[in-house]
C-alpha cells in the first residue's frame, strides 16, 4: 500500500520558501517510509524507537514522519507512554 501525503499539510503559510519547496518534494522520499510506518502501526502500536527497531530504520526516520501521518489522518498518539532508551517518556502511536 502506498500512502500519498498532501504536501499542503506539511508546511505552514509562515514557513520559509525552502520549507514549502521541500514539502512539495515529500513524495520523493517520505511516502515510502510513511507507508512502511503505517503498515507496522497496523500490526501494533509503538513509540518511534520501537517502530524504528521493528522496521530496521533510524529513529529520526520515524519521528519525523509520525506527525505527517497524523496530519494526513493515518496515525495518532495514544494516551499511553513508554520509557525510551534515554529514560524519558515517549508517546505511543497507533494506526487510525
Amino acid at each position: 500500500m502506498q500512502i500519498n501525503i498532501d504536501p499542503s499539510v506539511l508546511s505552514r503559510s509562515q514557513d520559509p520558501a525552502t520549507s514549502k519547496r521541500s514539502a512539495l518534494r515529500v513524495d520523493e522520499f517520505a511516502n515510502n517510509i510513511c507507508s512502511k510506518i503505517y503498515q507496522e502501526l497496523k500490526r501494533g502500536e509503538g513509540t518511534f524507537e520501537q517502530l524504528a527497531s521493528r522496521l530496521n530504520l533510524r529513529p529520526d526516520q520515524i519521528w519525523r514522519r509520525l506527525p505527517d501521518l497524523q496530519k494526513a489522518g493515518y496515525a495518532e498518539p495514544t494516551d499511553k507512554e513508554h520509557t525510551g532508551q534515554s529514560g524519558r517518556a515517549k508517546r505511543v502511536w497507533r494506526a487510525v
